[in-house]
């Protein structure tokens, strides 16, 4: 073999090595890709979880946020303001959820459970009366698809004022 025949295998290694290399580095975009995605989804998901929290994480906000799924009409204005900043808190949480569904970002079980304590909040009596005075506010889109979704939840979703014990009003929740 001649210095030129030399030449041509070097060159032909070295388009193997690039091809390589091209493969490799396209596997680890993807798989860091796939780290981000995942890393997306669980910090939104949690965002939203961590919404509920807040809405009792303190007495004063817990009492605020009972008094308001159960009877929202008759709190005072002050409290109707940090019942209504709470439930709307919750509802910019559920709209990134949804919005990462609809991008295929989320699998569709996640934002059934989302949305199940979402519309069960949605669901009491004093979040059926914020949601009257509230949802002109919200994109026509999502408001579409949660009135849908009440509408399809209807005797599946317990408002969370009958399924969770601590969110009953007073009434209920005195021992007897």
């Amino acid at each position: 073999m001649n210095l030129s025949d030399w030449g041509a295998v070097a060159d032909i290694v070295a388009s193997i090595g690039v091809i390589i290399t091209l493969v490799y580095l396209a596997i680890q975009i993807h798989q860091n890709t796939r780290q981000i995605k995942s890393q997306g989804l669980q910090a939104a998901i949690a965002n939203f979880l961590r919404n509920f929290d807040e809405t009792t994480k303190t007495g004063v906000d817990a009492d605020i946020f009972r008094r308001g799924l159960n009877d929202f009409e008759n709190l005072a204005a002050v409290d109707q303001g940090c019942f209504h900043s709470k439930m709307h808190s919750l509802l910019h949480g559920f709209n990134n959820v949804w919005n990462l569904y609809k991008a295929g970002l989320l699998p569709e079980y996640e934002l059934i459970a989302m949305r199940g304590l979402f519309l069960s909040m949605l669901t009491s009596p004093g979040g059926q009366k914020w949601w009257e005075v509230f949802r002109h506010v919200p994109p026509p889109q999502l408001v579409a698809y949660i009135d849908q979704s009440v509408r399809e939840a209807d005797g599946k979703v317990l408002p969370a004022v009958d399924r969770f014990p601590w969110l009953r009003s007073d009434e209920s929740t005195k021992p007897g």
